[in-house]
């Protein structure tokens, strides 16, 4: 007998027995004892401990590998070139394979090639799942692309033509998965279309290198007529003394999101020709900047000229503004230009004087990243009007307040004391005390001008309040002469014109004048639905939002209705 030929194999073989016997009677919810014993029973595990499972994973790997190779040039009949590509590119599909045969740590290694042909054998698998991998596309990526109507790659005659058609010009596998993601009509072309799209950028006198390097970086210039464009663009650079070997450094091909629409490329091309009359500006400029042509294929420049053209820039001044163009981003650039727009526009200062600065500094603005206007007037200690005048008399004095700089206060003029001189005179013909705390409190509620509170409180006269009431109402309520006259006057005509009460309820009720005009009409448009239930403005205009809707306009059937037609009737005014 071959056991008692070797005694040593068949006292271990006893030894194995009864150690499963004792398994066996072990709480069968243990989990991992099994295993973990088979693998001490190994002698080769006991010599080389955990790296054994390291090498036995990677050796379990390659031979899925050579497995998958079999079945898809052998049992398949695909190509050598894609059946190699898709064992060995696609690590993600192999490794679940792996899990669903459990031949993680099997007791012969050998034995994962005959597993791997016998689950195919009865479980034929969606060949795009890993043809598509092999192309370095994600799961996540080409769930959506998987064809519902097809399982085999032979299906597919013309995915697989136009991908050697790419193979043998040149293009890699992560190349052609960007291709595929970006234009994958491209590769549904018949039989020659996708050879004869490729040919034609050739006869333009392109190298073989440069046309591979395009088409990754540009996939879709492969649909329809997008030759002629990458002809048109080639040419204004030909023209000017740029080839193509500077467009072959500054294409990135490296950035897998970066890709380049050679139609907008030729239209900033085109404008900035026609900027520049002298062809050896243009060349020097795009040499020096090649962002202006490359970075979001020329869209920012674009941007950026039409901008300063709605300030009323003229060629000559754009033409200036390119020549002096900062060494940054396109996009930062178009982003601190923005951001300075808004900061001008925040403190108020009127357009013709915002057309003046962008149309002169816009060179050096667009390099700089201003601080915020709240944050500017505190650390300046200066009001809107003061920051505008500044602003107009030297414009270069914005370099001091970009992000990162201190701000020293601008220095005190006879203007702010002036003006609180007339606020403090203005509250003594009120008939508050000088130097008394409600006097420093209300200097304090009294912004602007000090000159601008008495021609309010005259123009409220004016509208046809009694001058005693007046005094009476700022006592109340100083805030009201916070506001613009033309304001006051159209709340004044909306409370008295249009809903028809008297003057004496600003004398009863001043603070009313501090709400805005659309809380006013929103919220004293309802009374016809109240159905008398309100006795008092202020109870209308006082409450918050939620305490209003839910005790004036909810309470009736047709409020919410009411209330919903009204806010959009004020939103259109």
């Amino acid at each position: 007998m071959p056991l008692m030929r070797n005694p040593r194999f068949f006292f271990s073989l006893l030894k194995w027995v009864s150690l499963e016997t004792q398994i066996k009677s072990l709480n069968p919810q243990i989990s991992g004892i099994r295993s973990h014993l088979r693998h001490t029973l190994n002698p080769r595990y006991l010599a080389t401990g955990e790296k054994l499972s390291v090498k036995t994973r990677i050796e379990n790997q390659r031979k899925a590998q050579a497995a998958m190779l079999d079945y898809f040039y052998i049992t398949r009949g695909l190509q050598y070139l894609v059946a190699e590509s898709m064992s060995k590119n696609a690590p993600l599909f192999n490794d679940n394979l792996l899990q669903k045969l459990d031949c993680d740590t099997p007791d012969d290694d050998s034995d994962i090639a005959l597993s791997i042909t016998r689950f195919l054998r009865f479980h034929p698998i969606n060949e795009f799942e890993p043809f598509f991998e092999s192309l370095g596309l994600k799961p996540s990526e080409y769930s959506c692309l998987l064809p519902s109507d097809k399982m085999f790659l032979n299906e597919d005659s013309f995915l697989l033509e136009n991908y050697n058609t790419f193979w043998i010009y040149g293009i890699g596998l992560k190349q052609m998965g960007k291709i595929f993601k970006e234009a994958r009509e491209v590769f549904g072309y018949e039989s020659g279309v996708l050879a004869s799209k490729i040919k034609a950028f050739e006869d333009l006198g392109l190298s073989k290198s440069f046309v591979s390097k395009i088409i990754v970086c540009s996939p879709r210039i492969l649909i329809g007529d997008m030759n002629v464009e990458v002809a048109k663009a080639l040419e204004i650079l030909r023209c000017v003394g740029v080839g193509v070997d500077w467009v072959d450094e500054n294409l990135s091909e490296e950035e897998e999101d970066v890709s380049y629409d050679w139609r907008s490329m030729h239209r900033v091309l085109s404008l900035l020709r026609d900027l520049f009359l002298d062809d050896s500006e243009l060349r020097e400029l795009i040499k020096k900047h090649p962002r202006l042509v490359f970075e979001d294929s020329g869209e920012w420049t674009l941007f950026l000229a039409g901008f300063l053209t709605k300030f009323g820039s003229s060629k000559r001044e754009l033409s200036s503004f390119f020549l002096k163009f900062p060494g940054i981003e396109v996009k930062k650039c178009v982003l601190n230009l923005r951001n300075c727009l808004v900061f001008l526009k925040q403190i108020k200062m009127e357009c013709d004087e915002m057309g003046k600065i962008f149309r002169a500094h816009s060179f050096w603005l667009g390099a700089c990243s201003l601080k915020k206007p709240r944050t500017l007037l505190d650390r300046l200690n200066v009001g809107t009007r003061r920051l505008c005048q500044v602003i107009e008399e030297n414009p270069e004095v914005m370099k001091k307040w970009r992000m990162g700089l201190k701000v020293q206060p601008l220095p005190p003029t006879g203007e702010e004391e002036t003006s609180r001189l007339m606020k403090t005179q203005f509250l003594i013909n009120l008939g508050y005390e000088e130097n008394s705390e409600e006097m420093e409190r209300a200097v304090k509620k009294f912004r602007g001008r000090g000159s601008e509170l008495q021609q309010r409180f005259d123009f409220l006269v004016s509208l046809g309040l009694n001058e005693k009431d007046v005094r009476n109402m700022v006592n109340a309520f100083p805030q009201i002469l916070c506001q613009a006259s033309d304001l006051l006057e159209a709340k004044v005509n909306y409370i008295v014109n249009e809903l028809g009460y008297p003057f004496s309820i600003f004398v009863t009720f001043p603070s009313c004048l501090v709400f805005t005009l659309q809380r006013m009409k929103l919220r004293l448009g309802m009374i016809p639905f109240m159905e008398g239930k309100v006795k008092a403005m202020s109870s209308l205009l006082g409450c918050s939002d939620q305490h209003f809707v839910s005790h004036y306009v909810n309470r009736h059937p047709d409020g919410p209705k009411h209330w919903e037609d009204l806010k959009k009737q004020i939103l259109y005014e």
